[in-house]
């Protein structure tokens, strides 16, 4: 047997924790000496030991860890919570490496303004269309990515690619905010199509019209989805420079979908109405009262 700093050393882990492991009655010393008080471990321990171990790293409390029997964390038991946490932490890692490119990407607009070239905004008038589509309130981009994959796997066969234009996705969010997207998405409808589609027990799409717009200020964002900001960001500071307003509802086409595997590329046109500013707006605070909007003719 072992003392407690020669077991320390065998099993690579601090005494003290193994004195921890002995005062909440985890792991025992195979051996205490009642004169002395040392503790000595058997090398026979090591597999309970690294048992805890695995358990606390998989995220089990200590207190859980003591009240589950030998019997019930078998080493196929743990290498399936093995499992189910390897795919928590790389979906973690995913998550966060899609924050650092968003961060990166935010940094680069910070860098680039009023340095690039004028974006090739262009203006068209839409005319009245039909739009068999599902609107939804969704929590996240992922769940919108998700109902938009399984709108396209579903529709064409119930439609017919025929009567398919492109998919399109309506904006009704008056504010952006990325965990109440209230969105409606569907395929615009070129030829005949049914009134409505079970998509499933809860979600019906359903044919109405989108209404013609006179003027739709358009940008076309290729690349990755997560970049989508840089490209609003830019058609936004157009339709400023130019002197023009927004006016109604954006909507963004979807000229390529992105591959299943390969959900960060895309390509599709951002639109937004605008009409021209026929008068100055300026926003007159008064800090003891809800602000009011003014407007000046000069």
């Amino acid at each position: 047997m072992f003392r407690i700093g020669e077991f320390s050393k065998i099993a690579q882990v601090s005494g003290r924790l193994l004195r921890y492991y002995d005062e909440i009655g985890l792991l025992r010393p195979e051996f205490t000496d009642q004169q002395t008080g040392y503790r000595f471990y058997s090398a026979q321990q090591l597999p309970k030991l690294n048992r805890i171990l695995v358990l606390k790293e998989l995220g089990l409390s200590l207190e859980q860890i003591a009240q589950l029997p030998d019997r019930d964390t078998s080493t196929d038991v743990i290498r399936s919570m093995l499992s189910i946490r390897k795919a928590q932490i790389e979906q973690s890692v995913q998550e966060e490496l899609a924050r650092l490119r968003l961060v990166e990407t935010r940094l680069q607009q910070i860098e680039v303004h009023g340095q690039i070239q004028e974006p090739n905004v262009i203006l068209k008038s839409v005319p009245a269309q039909q739009f068999l589509a599902l609107r939804e309130v969704l929590p996240d981009i992922d769940a919108v990515k998700r109902l938009v994959q399984k709108i396209n796997g579903f529709l064409p066969s119930k439609v017919g690619q025929s009567s398919l234009g492109y998919m399109a996705v309506v904006m009704h969010s008056p504010v952006y905010d990325p965990e109440v997207l209230d969105l409606e998405i569907g395929y615009l409808i070129t030829g005949k199509a049914l009134e409505s589609v079970r998509l499933s027990e809860e979600r019906v799409l359903t044919l109405r019209e989108l209404s013609e717009i006179e003027t739709m200020a358009t940008l076309v964002h290729v690349g990755r989805v997560a970049d989508t900001h840089q490209t609003y960001g830019a058609l936004g500071a157009w339709i400023e420079q130019h002197d023009w307003q927004i006016v109604g509802t954006g909507r963004e086409i979807l000229l390529q979908l992105p591959e299943p595997e390969k959900t960060e590329e895309a390509v599709f046109e951002i639109q937004f109405p605008i009409g021209k500013i026929s008068r100055k707006l300026g926003l007159d605070f008064d800090v003891t009262a809800t602000p009011k909007l003014c407007i000046s003719s000069d």
